[in-house]
């Protein structure tokens, strides 16, 4: 690993940004693969009951991983821009929370918790989970204002 990505990784306490970037990142790259991922495994019908296509999510994701990923290597390696990251964070757990209820979404229809019938799929409580750490990211990056802008 580089030396400014490995600093702008860990000396700068922005690992979860980081990681929550490169998650966005390789889900979108996953979908963008040949082969339909969306058909091959029942936790994705939730997707193609609401109409999405991977194409649909791929391009966008990786446009936003991409973009957060630049913006986090600026900020670690020259310039401070808290309000981008949080802007990134806040993006991030939009992104993720909707992947969440997308994921969940047939087992919300049919009734969540009150019904047997579907199971709630892993993939509802790992990107609900990656949603929150960026909801924490987007926090954090707000308090970094108050440090980079004299008062």
């Amino acid at each position: 690993m580089p030396k400014k990505i490995a600093r702008a990784l860990i000396e700068h306490g922005r690992a979860t940004e980081w990681l929550t970037a490169c998650v966005m990142l390789m889900f979108a790259v996953t979908l963008a693969m040949p082969g339909d991922t969306f058909r091959i495994s029942p936790s994705y019908s939730g997707f193609l009951n609401l109409g999405f296509d991977e194409a649909s999510i791929a391009m966008p994701l990786t446009l936003l991983a991409g973009a957060r990923l630049t913006a986090l290597y600026i900020n670690g390696n020259w310039r401070r821009s808290p309000v981008i990251r949080a802007f990134g964070a806040a993006v991030g757990a939009m992104v993720f929370t909707m992947l969440a209820v997308t994921f969940g979404w047939n087992w919300i229809s049919a009734g969540g918790p009150r019904q047997s019938a579907v199971a709630l799929g892993t993939g509802t409580g790992t990107y609900l989970t990656l949603a929150l750490f960026d909801f924490l990211a987007a926090y954090r990056s707000g308090a970094d204002v108050r440090v980079t802008r004299p008062i």
